[in-house]
């Protein structure tokens, strides 16, 4: 039976995050419950791509990410050549744009995109397609035993590495990185997920988001929050001249109300207050980051962005 693309992918991801650690627990507290903290100065602003939270610097971009991915599909297929498999990694789909940075963390604000798309995201460009996304198929069971190490232990008289050659190329990346356990692996993003949902009670997002919705009602237009536009059953992939226009008057409010300014503002606060009280997890991972990207720059020949 030929492996998914779902199926391969998911494999190689659970085998990377395992190998690359050593345990499966641990991080630091978690922070305390307490009054809203300090914000000390809001910028007034539209663009929220630029804009970069406290928590970005422990986090892998897109590109970061599909440089990873390369790497692991050079390392896969050369562990595969070496067990007398003709293996590569075919291409992707193209797959949606990703967003630029934290360009839609507050919903959309790009007006020119919006124009076009709406609340849709930017459809990939021609010829792109992410190394993230790849992975082989094949319906011989020995390569499939020798790229996830399960089944058989050996094939024609060599031993199948530990988790198969999925397994060796995460070893090989994470080689020079401090092992990490599961949770602090995930640190980053979650606490990144925890200030979201923190700031958005914030006395002091809850006002902005009301002067937002108050705009967009003398508008036409009943939505409660930002983040609800996005996700109206109305908007699908087909865009509308009407989810344009919503997009656009989305897009104004924000800008008369400061929502995004004001926003990040409070967000960053919160994020600035959990990166200390988490500070050696998240100094860890970043460690491991940088040095997992180096050793991807060397399997490679891409130098890594300075």
């Amino acid at each position: 039976m030929q492996l998914t693309a779902q199926r391969v992918a998911a494999a190689l991801l659970l085998t990377a995050l395992s190998a690359a650690t050593g345990c499966s627990s641990g991080s630091d507290a978690g922070p305390a419950s307490g009054a809203e903290p300090e914000v000390k100065s809001t910028p007034t602003t539209l663009a929220a791509a630029s804009l970069k939270l406290p928590l970005d610097t422990y986090q892998l971009s897109s590109d970061e990410l599909d440089r990873l991915a390369a790497a692991q599909n050079t390392l896969v297929a050369r562990c595969m050549h070496r067990f007398g498999f003709a293996f590569r990694m075919p291409d992707p789909p193209p797959q949606p744009e990703p967003p630029d940075g934290n360009e839609r963390r507050y919903g959309t604000t790009d007006r020119a995109a919006a124009a076009k798309y709406g609340y849709q995201a930017k459809p990939p460009p021609r010829g792109k397609a992410p190394a993230s996304k790849a992975a082989p198929t094949s319906d011989d069971p020995a390569e499939t035993s020798v790229l996830l190490g399960k089944g058989q232990r050996s094939w024609k008289g060599k031993p199948i590495p530990e988790k198969g050659c999925a397994g060796e190329a995460a070893r090989g990346l994470s080689s020079g990185a401090p092992p990490l356990s599961d949770s602090e692996t995930s640190t980053a993003q979650n606490l990144s997920a925890e200030s979201f949902t923190r700031s958005q009670q914030d006395s002091r997002v809850r006002a902005v988001f009301a002067q937002w919705a108050q705009c967009m009602k003398a508008r036409g237009y009943d939505y409660a929050t930002p983040l609800d536009p996005p996700g109206d059953p109305r908007f699908t992939e087909r865009v509308t001249a009407q989810q344009i226009e919503t997009a656009n008057a989305d897009i104004t409010c924000k800008k008369k109300s400061n929502l995004v300014g004001v926003w990040f503002a409070v967000e960053s606060r919160y994020q600035k207050d959990l990166v200390a009280e988490n500070r050696s997890t998240l100094d860890k991972l970043r460690r491991s980051n940088q040095a997992q990207l180096a050793e991807a720059a060397r399997v490679t020949g891409r130098a890594t962005p300075r």
